[in-house]
């Protein structure tokens, strides 16, 4: 699995809880539907992940990462940013450690998180 994800290379945390909406944000097909308010809770391998809805901890999917939008069960969403900001320059994530992003081109990204009011997301800078 390569450096597991538990802080970025700055100190703040990745992995979240449901309650608190800390860590990483990402989209994931529950088996019904598109959800956009999901959370990492723990890491299960580089593209794998079991993620939550925040607010509601109890439901938990185990999920892989997917290039583009989810639109099965178990398929998420990961992105970063190359411009810095949330929603700008987005690339999506093939596999990620501790250290490096590594996108669906191969193009490998040194990242971490930035926080404004809203969310926590990937900020990348190209290796």
């Amino acid at each position: 699995m390569g450096r597991p994800l538990r802080k970025d290379r700055f100190g703040t945390d990745v992995i979240g809880t449901p309650v608190s909406n800390t860590g990483v944000t990402v989209s994931f097909h529950d088996g019904t539907s598109l959800r956009t308010d999901g959370i990492i809770i723990k890491q299960r391998g580089s593209r794998s992940f079991l993620v939550a809805r925040v607010g509601t901890p109890t439901t938990r999917f185990t999920c892989v990462l997917k290039n583009g939008a989810p639109s099965a069960a178990g398929e998420m969403q990961l992105t970063g940013s190359t411009a810095g900001l949330l929603d700008q320059n987005l690339v999506n994530c093939r596999k990620i450690t501790k250290r490096v992003f590594t996108d669906f081109s191969g193009n490998r990204y040194r990242w971490y998180l930035e926080s404004d009011s809203s969310a926590d997301y990937i900020v990348l800078t190209l290796i």
